[in-house]
């Protein structure tokens, strides 16, 4: 009978046990950073996939439309994808960069369904000026009449964040600052962004960076030192400064600068044709004050304090759209460390992910890193959402 009684309890302290067990596994299995984490390798697998083989990873059905909404006197036209069903999901503004396709770009297209099919909402909105290589505030207040189309919408959750890449990048930073939804944005990714404008400007002109007082070569690619020269002559506002600037760049010649070209127009010559670093200041200083106030809508370092959201931050080191110690002085500028994820990338350039899936014996470590790191980076955007 005591024997009975024995196995007996060792049988419902088994039984305890194996109750403790898968609890403790269901708990691990609904708690948010599995959930994530499993969400987050569904996507990248699903995009992986998408781009190789045209196929699905992950079996669910989307809806994709194009929607319009207002922007003050204009309309914003944007792509929108998202999860069948009535149930509300997260959302993600996703803004193309200096592209011609814009919003109907084939990679924004294989992320806005992956999003969708991992359970997200994504919208594409069409940033006209961007599409045209120009940096406008324009693009800005596009973005932010995107947030409010989707806060307002009745599959979208109270979690939507906010993603650039490359030159749209600075455009979301500054729209996530505006006073009408900063307070309510779940998350700000930047992707290969300038942090100061004058910093980047003298980059391409001068072909040279600075960090941290330290000047060091860079070399743009030349397409865009082109749009980027012609863009800023754009600012100039005399007609025939214009015109003038842009004879007197293709002869190589400043002979009639003097006497051709008005106080700004001069301005903006010598500052197209300097290529000193340390003179950019005071050439920048010169400039039309009109030029100066667009220029300072465009720069994020005078309105990074006004950023509430978490911030991931990510760039490579070989970038010739805009050099990484822009990225670094961005990340430098958050005070609380809490609040932001930095990583520089070593094994692609620019926004060329796809070369993470160029693996090698001799470099099969290294990518399995920055694999491992560009995981986490998505991670990090989709643990905000």
């Amino acid at each position: 009978m005591q024997r009975m009684i024995r196995l007996d309890t060792m049988n419902w302290v088994w039984i305890l046990i194996g109750i403790i067990i898968l609890t403790m596994l269901a708990t691990a299995l609904i708690a948010k950073p599995v959930q994530v984490g499993v969400k987050t390798a569904a996507l990248l697998l699903d995009l992986g996939v998408s781009h190789q083989w045209e196929m699905n990873a992950i079996p669910r059905g989307i809806l994709i439309s194009e929607v319009t909404y207002p922007c003050g006197n204009r309309t914003i036209a944007a792509n929108l994808y998202r999860p069948a069903g009535q149930r509300r999901h997260s959302g993600i503004i996703l803004a193309h960069g200096a592209i011609k396709d814009g919003k109907d770009d084939s990679a924004l297209r294989l992320a806005g369904k992956s999003l969708a099919r991992a359970g997200y909402v994504a919208l594409i909105p069409q940033l006209d000026n961007l599409c045209r290589f120009r940096l406008h505030p324009d693009d800005i207040e596009a973005l932010v009449a995107s947030f409010q189309y989707l806060s307002r919408q009745k599959f979208t959750s109270d979690k939507i964040g906010m993603m650039g890449v490359c030159l749209s990048a600075p455009l979301v930073l500054l729209a996530a600052a505006e006073p009408s939804i900063s307070q309510d944005i779940a998350v700000i990714s930047s992707w290969g962004s300038y942090y100061n404008i004058k910093d980047w400007v003298q980059a391409v002109i001068t072909e040279h960076c600075t960090y941290r007082g330290e000047t060091k070569p860079w070399k743009p690619r030349v397409a865009l030192a082109e749009e980027v020269f012609n863009w800023l002559i754009e600012l100039v506002p005399s007609p025939s400064d214009r015109v003038c600037i842009e004879e007197m760049l293709r002869e190589s010649s400043s002979a009639s600068a003097e006497t051709s070209l008005s106080p700004s127009g001069r301005a903006m010559y010598e500052l197209l044709t300097n290529r000193d670093p340390e003179r950019v200041g005071e050439l920048w200083a010169r400039l039309d004050h009109k030029t100066q106030q667009t220029l300072a809508s465009l720069s994020p370092h005078l309105r990074i304090d006004q950023l509430q959201a978490k911030m991931v931050i990510i760039h490579t080191l070989v970038d010739d759209a805009i050099p990484s110690v822009e990225s670094l002085k961005l990340a430098d500028a958050i005070e609380d460390e809490n609040k932001v994820y930095f990583r520089i990338f070593h094994q692609f350039t620019h926004v060329s992910v796809e070369d993470l899936l160029k693996v090698r014996i001799s470099n099969l470590r290294s990518m399995l890193s920055e694999a491992a790191h560009f995981y986490l980076f998505i991670y990090h955007i989709l643990y905000q959402l």
